[in-house]
Parts: C-alpha cells; structure tokens; sequence
C-alpha cells in the first residue's frame, strides 16, 4: 500500500465513520463488473422476461387438453338396480339406478364407436368383451339416471345381470380381478333385491377379503384400488351418485309413511359475497405476488453475495480491494448496496413478468377466487409491496454476504447458501398457511411479520396495519442491523476471508483436536457441542410416544435427557477437547459482593419471568389439547414430595443446562473479542432446548440475561444460583400459595379463571425496581474487569494486549 493510501485510511479512521465517496465508487465498481458478467443478465432480465411467458403458453396448451377423464364401471346385479325389473323400486316409486340408454344417446354411442374404433385399446376391447359379448350400443346399454349424477361426466357404464357371471360368492373374487386388472375402474356389485332386509341400500366397499359386509345389512359393494388414480377418482363419482339414489329411497319411504318432507330440509343457506370485485382481486394478488417477490429477492441476492466475495477470491482481486485506502466497513457497505439492487430488480422483474404473464393467462383458464376469472391487480395497493421489499432485500442480502464470505470458491458458496435459504424459506411460506393473520405474535417474526403487513395494506385494513407496524419495524430493524453487523464482522476477520485453503482431512482433524488442545474450546468445538446437544433432544422428544401416569416415569423423562443429552456430551468433549476442566466449564468464584447481588436477583426476578411467560404465552397461546395434556404432568408434579421436586425441576436442569450452555459453549464462542455472538447464541440454544414453544422464547429472553451475567462476573456459577432460584420458585408456587400466612396473601393470589398463583401488581413492580438495582449492581461489581486480555492468548496461557471481555481467563492467567 502506498504512503497515500495509508493516509487516507488514517484519515478515514480517524473519523470514525465510513465515508460515502468510498461507498459509491465501491458500488459504482461492483455494479459495472456485474452487469458485465453474462449469467447475471441473464438471470435478471432475460430469464424473467422468457420464463413466465414460456410458462404460461404451456398452461395454455395444457388446459385445452384439461377434461374429465372417462371413467369405467360395471355394475353386477341389473336386475336389482334397473327400472324393468326391481319390483320394490316400482313400488315405493323410486327412480331406479341405471336406465336404458335412449335412441338419441344410442346413436350418438354408436357413432362414437364407429369414429373411435380404429384407435380403441386392448382395454378397452378387454372391458367390452368381458362376458364374450360385444357391448355394442344396443338394448342393453344402460346409463346412470339423469337425476342422479352430472350429464357432462363421462362415465362408461357396462351393467350385467348377477346370475350370468355365476354364484354369489365367486361375484367378489371376480371383482376384485377385474379392478386389479384394470378391466373396470371401479365395480358395483348388487347381490340381491333391494329394499328386503334393509331399510335403505348402503355402500359398503371391500374389506381386506374382498367381500361385501352383509353383517350390517349391507346389499351394494363397491370394489376400487387405492393405489389407481383412475379408480379413486372412479370411487369417488360413484359413491356420489349411490348417495343421491339412497337419498331418494328415505324421502320416497318417508313420504309413503306420512311424513313431511320439509322436516328433512327445514332451511336453506344462501351465499352472499360482499366483497367487491376488486377487493376479492386485491386479496388474490396480496398472497401470490409478495410470496413470489420475497423467493426471488433471496435468488437474486445470493448469487451476485457469491460472485462478489467468494468470485473473487477465486479471480485474486479482492486482495487488491482490501488493499486499498477503503475501510472494511466500507467494502461491506459498498458491495451490500450492490447485492441489494440486484436482489430488488430481480425481484421486481420477475414479478412484473409473473405479473403480466398470469393476467392473461388466469383469465383464459378462469384461475381466481371462487373459480372466477381474475383481473390484474390494484397498481397503487401493489406499490407496498416495493416500499416492504427495500429492508427485506437488505438483510437477505446482508446475510448472503456474511454466509459468502466464508467461501472459498463460488462452487463453495453456492453449498453454504442452500442451508441459509432452507432456514429463511419457512418464514415466507408461514404466512401463506391457512389461518396466519397478522397479530401480535406473528408481527414479531421476522420476514413473516412483514409479510402479513404488506397484505393487510394491499386488502385495505390500514388500520390493522398501523396498530402492528412499530413492532414489524422493531424487529425487521433489529434483525437488519444483526445481519449487517454479521457481514462487518465477516469482513473484518482475516481468518475468514483467507482461511486455509487445504483440503480438509477427517483423520488430521482429529489428530489436531487432540494435538492442540486448549485451556478454552474453540468457537467451531463450541458450535459442535451445542448442534450435538440440540439434535439430541430432538430425537429424544420424538422417541417420547405418551406421556408417563407416575411421578417416577416423569423423573425418568426429565433426568435422561438432562444427565445423558446435555450433561454427558458436554462433559466429554470438555474431558477429551481441552487441558482443564474447570476453565473449559468456566468454574470460577466470585467477589462476596457479586453473590450477595445474583442472590437477591435469582428471588426478585421470578415475577417478572411471570410476566414474561404470560405475555408469550397470549401471544402465542397454547392450544387446548396441548393444555389437556399438560394437565396430568402438573398434577403429579403437585402430588410429589417438595424436596424430591425441587431436585428434579429445578437444581438437576441448573447444573446441567448452565454448564453446558454458559459453561462449555459459552467459554468457546466468546473467543476471538466475541461477547455479543457468545450471549445470543448460547440464549438461542437454550431457548431451542425446551421442547415448547411458549418456553422456547421465554427461555431464550432468561438466556440473554444470563449469558450476560456470565460475561460480566466470569464464572458460570451465578447463572446456576439464579437458574435454580427461578425454577424453584415456579414449582413452588402452588405450595407458597396453599400456606396460609397474612403476608403471602398480600403477594400472591388465585387466578379465578386458571386457578394458577400469580404475584400481586405491587410486588411485581418492586421486583422490577430491585432486579434493575442488581443488575446494576453487578456491572459496577465486575467493571474493573473489563480491560483483560484476548481470549485466545489466555486459553493457552500467553500474554497478548488485545482487549476483550472474558474475566475468567483473565484470573486463570493470573493464576
């Protein structure tokens, strides 16, 4: 680097902020050597322009060949279901099933037949030969009545008398080789007179014999395969039309009897849509389009994020960018604007094109609500989606560039940025799930949130949308600031961006492990353990079929996977990947002042938890099965011994889940100056390890806290005091409650609704004013700690003048 360049980046450090004539020419330059670059034109402006055009000239072709297909049945037992011979049909004047086909009809067949025979198939010939007869439209052609099914359904009907195809029993092996063959579709199989032993025909389909159910009176079987489309599709119409001519043997029995028939129909409902035309086309296009947008804002975001890190690692130019007098913040800022265009105009052109293409197909094949046809789309209410799409393309594209920046070649990034796109697809397609409006709870989710938002403004409900927007833009800021710190961070780390380049070995892995083991895990030892715990108690949730009816089978579901899940992999690997136990696990003393704080702190902050949980809890309330089967896990709780309770629930998962989460894992990813990502990250996992979701996200709120405290005092041991002091003052609460002591009853009462203890308004609100003097408290405790050295240096016991904020290998230094 030249002398001049060294000064401009001293001069720009010493204004601590990037500067935006750097920004621009970055993007200026990043932006001309994309739009050079052939494959991303095209997948910006000539695939959108091709693709949906294409797609929708093939809708079209498929849809003038879209029909009912005609289906095959045989009906065995003509004379039980025909109009000339069933007595008892003709005498309670009901219309019979299938009926002669007229001379108009039977004329038309035959012509059919002429016109068809030169390309009618084997099976066909098989079907209409079944009997050595030819089935050739003549009196013996017969038709489902009119009445009872649709005319614009093509069904082939071929009825034959029971007694021509032999006895009784053998009709069901026969049907059975008919449907399995494929001769029929479907076979309606009639044994004998109608209307005798029952008081009305039923269907009954084939058992796993094959034959009809007469137990229950039975008269009609209906023989199908499961695994034919054809056939199911044939069941389906069939049973149908055996439903319709049961209907009209009740009415016909019931009118005979004296009885009115208005009794059977005593209203009818009449469906109004107020909805006006362009309000039903608003809510259409409010679905399809911001989930089509928000994909391909993902698309265009990842690929160009690959070509602009990981491309040019691969062409030796971004060494000669970090070179340069720019800053790194400055990069980041200049390359994320260009990720972010190319992200919005794929995006907006492609849902232009889509947008354009589908107008005028819809319209042809009558694709819209209710089956009618649907106009283009309100263009004013559209343009939220272009006002939502900006943050939404900026944090897809900050988190692409952070992801790319771990790549070593394009080929690399493209398998890292699969990953990330599977875990951000879930949140576009949450909101397109039946139900999803948008709340209180889905506004905090992100992307799903502003998903919701942009939709209740395309269908008009402004004031939905307002009451809900300081908290979609609370959280899509916050998860937009993370992601772009993220990237910064990527870009600053010169271990990422130029990592070694060897091929990766699983035999000198592991040698390395052992070789170079530290203090400290590493933050890569650190994220294994905690993936390796996660998907433990993911699969031991599953193997969980029912819930245990005995206080000793719920201790065993609460102490295996506490002691074998969390407990045992995190002591292995601190055993086997590290020099020492204790600072692997962080098991360090405090000052007495630091204690006397976190004791006062683990009683006073249970009301709040209180009010945590509960303000989850109606955001995301439990369903009611989910609560009845809770309900047996409390009562045993309750019934149980108080000391063999406080054991289980609340010292077995302190010890357990502190030393794995802020102990082993903590003590790794606070490595290399990072607190912030050691905090959230542990908090995440521990919210993940409880296995509902209400628990989830008020564990991962608790988290934060004691991760911070964790930073603060060094030593996982704190976490443990406040852990158990909040479990053990939930499971206790009833038994508190149930004393009866004049000052209990001024802090806790019974929900009248619930029946559940809460804490009184007064006391909640001193918990509050004390935990904040605690919290307080401990940073002035811990603050002269502040200014140790890097963590990685005293993980092995070296001297380095780089600061962090990890006070416990400080003193392990000292020691």
């Amino acid at each position: 680097m030249s002398e001049s360049s060294k000064q401009k980046r001293r001069a720009a450090m010493r204004a601590g902020r990037p500067r935006l004539s750097a920004i621009k020419l970055i993007y200026t330059r990043e932006m001309r050597d994309q739009l050079r670059d052939r494959r991303t034109l095209f997948t910006i402006a000539v695939l959108p322009m091709l693709l949906y055009p294409l797609v929708g000239m093939l809708l079209l072709q498929i849809a003038q060949f879209t029909r009912q297909h005609t289906i095959s049945v045989c009906v065995v037992g003509l004379e039980h279901v025909s109009g000339e011979s069933s007595d008892v049909a003709r005498q309670i004047g009901v219309e019979p099933l299938l009926v002669p086909v007229e001379a108009d009809d039977s004329d038309s067949l035959v012509a059919k037949t002429d016109d068809q025979s030169a390309s009618e198939t084997q099976a066909d010939r098989k079907k209409r030969r079944v009997l050595g007869k030819i089935h050739d439209g003549s009196a013996n052609d017969y038709q489902f009545s009119s009445s009872l099914w649709e005319t614009e359904s093509n069904i082939d009907v071929f009825a034959y008398r029971a007694d021509d195809l032999g006895s009784v029993e053998s009709l069901g092996e026969k049907s059975q080789r008919w449907v399995r063959d494929q001769v029929f579709d479907c076979v309606v199989c009639v044994t004998r007179p109608l209307g005798h032993d029952s008081d009305a025909p039923q269907s009954a389909g084939a058992g796993t014999d094959g034959e009809v159910d007469d137990a229950a009176g039975a008269a009609v079987g209906l023989y199908y395969n499961v695994a034919s489309d054809q056939s199911m599709v044939a069941k389906d119409r069939v049973t149908s039309i055996l439903n319709r001519w049961r209907g009209t043997w009740v009415r016909s029995r019931l009118s005979n009897a004296g009885v009115n028939l208005t009794l059977l129909d005593p209203f009818k409902i009449n469906d109004v849509d107020i909805a006006p035309e362009r309000t039903r086309e608003a809510a259409f296009w409010s679905k399809l389009l911001p989930f089509i947008m928000l994909v391909w804002a993902m698309t265009g975001a990842f690929y160009p994020a690959i070509d602009l890190v990981a491309g040019e690692k691969e062409r030796g130019t971004l060494e000669t960018l970090l070179c340069s007098p720019a800053l790194r913040g400055e990069i980041v800022w200049g390359k994320l604007g260009a990720v972010m265009t190319f992200s919005m105009m794929t995006a907006i052109l492609n849902a232009s094109s889509m947008l354009v293409t589908s107008t005028f197909v819809f319209n042809q094949i009558g694709v819209g609500p209710g089956g009618a046809s649907m106009g283009s789309p309100p263009i004013v209410p559209m343009l939220w989606l272009l006002v939502a799409l900006v943050p939404l393309s900026a944090l897809f594209s900050a988190l692409a560039l952070a992801v790319a920046a771990m790549a070593r070649s394009s080929k690399e990034g493209q398998y890292y940025l699969m990953p990330l796109m599977m875990v951000t697809l879930p949140l576009v397609l949450l909101p397109m799930l039946p139900g999803t409006t948008l709340n209180l709870g889905t506004s905090l989710i992100p992307v799903t949130g502003m998903f919701l938002l942009v939709r209740s403004l395309v269908e008009g409900h402004h004031l939905e949308a307002l009451t809900f927007l300081p908290s979609v833009l609370l959280m899509t800021t916050g998860c937009l600031f993370l992601a772009t710190r993220w990237a910064r961070r990527q870009f600053e780390s010169e271990a990422v961006l130029f990592g070694d380049g060897d091929q990766w070995e699983l035999g000198a892995w592991m040698r390395h492990l052992w070789r170079d083991r530290q203090r400290a895990a590493t933050p890569s030892i650190a994220y294994g353990c905690g993936a390796i715990i996660l998907v433990a108690l993911f699969f031991g949730k599953l193997a969980v079929t029912e819930m245990p009816d005995t206080f000793e089978g719920i201790a065993m579901l609460i102490f295996v996977p506490q002691i074998g899940l969390i407990l045992a992999p995190t002591l292995l690997m601190a055993t086997m990947m590290t020099t020492s136990l204790k600072s692997s696990l962080r098991l360090t003393n405090c000052p007495w002042r630091t204690w006397s704080l976190v004791a006062v702190l683990a009683v006073m902050l249970h009301p709040l938890y209180l009010q945590l949980a509960s303000l989850v809890s109606h955001m995301y309330p439990l369903s009611p099965q989910a609560l009845e089967a809770m309900r047996p896990f409390g009562e045993h709780i309750s019934a149980a011994s108080w000391v063999s309770v406080l054991l289980l629930m609340a010292a077995l998962p302190a010890v357990c889940e502190e030393l794995a989460f802020r102990g082993f894992i903590f003590g790794g990813l606070v490595r290399n100056n990072s607190p912030v990502r050691a905090v959230l990250v542990t908090a995440i996992m521990f919210g993940l390890s409880h296995g509902v979701l209400q628990q989830s996200i008020s564990a991962s709120f608790m988290g934060v806290l004691l991760g911070w405290i964790a930073l603060r005092t060094g030593s996982v041991l704190p976490g443990i005091l406040i852990h158990f002091g909040n479990n053990a003052l939930s499971v206790s609460m009833m038994r508190i409650a149930e004393l009866d002591l004049p000052l209990l009853k001024n802090l806790l009462s019974v929900d009248a609704v619930s029946g559940a203890p809460q804490y009184h308004w007064i006391w909640t609100g001193c918990a509050l004013f004390v935990s904040t003097a605690c919290v307080v408290g401990i940073y002035r405790t811990t603050h002269a700690l502040d200014t140790c050295d890097s963590n990685d240096a005293l993980a092995d016991r070296l001297v380095s003048d780089q600061p962090v904020l990890d006070p416990s290998l400080k003193r392990l230094a000292t020691n």
